[in-house]
């Protein structure tokens, strides 16, 4: 009786197994959706220069009473191991924000930038700098998140610091990056 009754519920698993009119689930796996797509994350090592273009109108920090503005845009420069050589020509930034603030260590300028980045392979990247000068001595801290991307870097996310960073004795400034950025894999 016990064979019987266990043959006749193999029966029946396999006549359910086989079935071919299963109801699809709200989000197949045929479906295109960002829940299923395959992530990385990578370790970003580079350099970055900012080049700003003393030809643009100026951007007055707050508070304005302390008189200070610095170039409202300009061009980057550099190198990223997961991304290759920066072209300078076609890689902008625009001011967003500038403030003068007192610290211990001495005046800071701190500033954010929105910046889009072409590099050598065609692709690019679209970033927010979060980018603080002391003016005493000329050290430049600060980070970028990432925020949009072309080609392989479309639906980029992840941030970079600001190691090493100084400002040059043409007004520019000059870091190296270090950080880690996510990207969406494609088929």
């Amino acid at each position: 009786m016990k064979r019987v009754f266990f043959l006749l519920i193999g029966i029946l698993i396999v006549a359910v197994a086989c079935q071919d009119d299963f109801d699809e689930p709200e989000h197949s796996l045929t479906t295109k959706s960002a829940k299923y797509e395959k992530i990385k994350t990578f370790q970003v090592k580079g350099w970055t220069q900012i080049i700003p273009d003393e030809t643009a109108p100026r951007f007055q920090c707050m508070p304005v009473e302390a008189g200070v503005d610095m170039c409202s845009y300009g061009w980057l420069d550099g190198h990223m191991n997961i991304s290759g050589k920066i072209i300078q020509e076609e890689s902008t930034y625009t001011k967003l924000y500038c403030e003068l603030m007192l610290t211990p260590a001495g005046p800071v300028i701190y500033n954010e930038v929105s910046a889009d980045v072409k590099f050598a392979c065609g692709e690019s990247v679209s970033a927010l700098g979060f980018v603080s000068i002391n003016t005493v001595t000329g050290e430049v801290t600060g980070h970028t998140d990432y925020v949009a991307g072309t080609g392989r870097f479309e639906g980029i996310t992840g941030s970079t610091k600001v190691v090493n960073g100084k400002v040059l004795p043409d007004g520019g400034l000059f870091w190296d990056t270090e950080g880690a950025i996510t990207l969406v894999l494609k088929d």
